[in-house]
């Protein structure tokens, strides 16, 4: 988790050497026509699938979970996808405007909820038993939302596009209200990594998520006022 119940893009030193061997130097290049969009329930499966393949069984978003939060919090969750157009719609590095997408390929998402806690906690990632449940799982009042996970596909590894999905998400946010502050857990190998993004490290996390150590961590955000004259 990287935050999360799953990592980042630079989480396992093995994934990444695999990843360097299959993008040499001379292919590293980012793919075109990717499109950052909001998760829906539909895209529940290429979750589940992306997880799979970036974590391991015990530290991965189950299946059950990725629904919830698709269902719940849809908008809190942000996937970074590659568009394929209709063929005769896409000649030009750029697709026209009204070109057909008949494809969308998830190579990287953001998996995220409003916590009752300040910090990411076993109930923050849990979902709520019942309907009387107000503390576990995602909480519509609080303040607070907590990434709950954050992958980037192997293929695409070393092109810095988990920075970028980052960087979009909380720019998002900071011309929201729907929030005061982003909160995370990354191991202590990934905590750089978030530190370059704006992330506070606060130390050791009392959470102990799949018996591991994590480190708390937490962005304020900054609301950026409109333009009046817009």
């Amino acid at each position: 988790m990287s935050s999360i119940e799953s990592t980042t893009e630079s989480s396992s030193s093995a994934s990444s050497q695999e990843s360097k061997q299959k993008l040499d130097s001379g292919s590293k290049q980012k793919p075109e026509h990717l499109c950052i969009r909001p998760l829906t329930i539909y895209d529940w499966q290429q979750v589940v699938e992306l997880e799979a393949q970036g974590f391991p069984e015990h530290e991965r978003c189950s299946e059950e979970k990725v629904k919830y939060r698709l269902t719940v919090c849809p908008e809190l969750c942000s996937g970074l996808f590659v568009r394929e157009f209709e063929e005769n719609a896409a000649q030009n590095d750029s697709p026209p405007p009204r070109s057909t997408i008949v494809n969308e390929k998830l190579i990287g998402h953001i998996l995220a909820s409003k916590t009752y806690d300040s910090t990411i906690t076993e109930r923050s990632m849990a979902i709520p038993k019942d309907e009387n449940d107000l503390q576990s799982g995602h909480v519509e009042t609080s303040r607070t939302i907590g990434i709950h996970a954050v992958v980037i596909d192997s293929q695409y590894r070393g092109l810095k596009l988990g920075s970028l999905l980052i960087k979009d998400y909380l720019q998002k946010l900071n011309q929201q209200y729907v929030a005061d502050k982003v909160v995370l857990l990354a191991k202590p190998q990934v905590t750089p990594f978030y530190r370059g993004l704006g992330f506070v490290d606060d130390g050791v996390s009392s959470c102990r998520f799949a018996g591991e150590e994590w480190h708390d961590m937490h962005c304020d955000l900054t609301h950026e006022e409109e333009d009046e004259d817009m």
